[in-house]
């Protein structure tokens, strides 16, 4: 590969990286609405879509929180425990997604 073609790719890749990364508080955001209508299975539905994709971008604090949020409705068979964890969770998800996005120290 020439080095001007490897360098477009790397230009291809960060910009794909930045747009990503723009977009997580917006993800977030999607799953924090979802929890305030209660709609356990699209909060679930949402983070393991997160959790994935968070990862493949390199943001490996909002893919873990997101697939925190994920496997407790999973073990709760989309039921969110009475102990306010997942809205922790949530927050932390959408901390480190602000965190990525340049939105937040």
């Amino acid at each position: 590969m020439t080095e001007g073609r490897k360098g477009d790719i790397d230009a291809l890749i960060a910009s794909a990286h930045a747009s990503y990364a723009a977009r997580l508080p917006g993800k977030v955001a999607e799953i924090a609405a979802f929890a305030a209508r209660g709609d356990w299975p699209e909060v679930r539905r949402a983070a393991h879509k997160l959790s994935g994709s968070a990862k493949t971008y390199g943001f490996g604090a909002v893919g873990t929180a997101a697939r925190a949020i994920e496997s407790i409705l999973l073990e709760s068979q989309d039921e969110p425990p009475a102990n306010g964890e997942l809205a922790t969770l949530i927050d932390r998800a959408r901390a480190d997604a602000a965190k990525a996005a340049g939105e937040g120290a």
